[in-house]
């Protein structure tokens, strides 16, 4: 996620690939107050994370800048919606947060397909 872990400000979605891998799949557009307070559960990232401590800003508002990544731990699972513009499994476009999902696992989710992992 972008920002600190006590208000998140922008949700970096992953899902698991076959191979039991993190991938992103897409971002959300900037939360509001509520939505950042319901996210209160998120707890830091164990040492090992595989995800980077930087991501480009490419995609995300700026060509040239770099944005800190907080990692957190992959058991928290959100519900966003997105349109149907993805490329290399992703979307091109900005997800919208919906609501915490305290009933759904991880494992719950549809595994990721067609996503190509990308350098960050």
């Amino acid at each position: 996620m972008l920002g600190p872990i006590t208000h998140p400000e922008v949700v970096i979605a992953g899902l698991y690939t076959a191979d039991a891998e993190p991938v992103g799949v897409g971002r959300t557009v900037p939360l509001k107050p509520e939505q950042a307070t319901q996210l209160a559960v998120l707890t830091a990232a164990r040492r090992g994370h595989p995800w980077p401590d930087e991501i480009t800003a490419y995609r995300w508002g700026g060509p040239d800048s770099k944005k800190p990544l907080t990692k957190v731990d992959p058991t928290v699972v959100v519900e966003v919606t997105a349109d149907a513009a993805t490329r290399a499994g992703q979307a091109r476009h900005g997800m919208r947060y919906v609501r915490y999902r305290p009933d759904l696992r991880p494992e719950d989710l549809p595994i990721a397909r067609g996503v190509v992992r990308r350098p960050w």
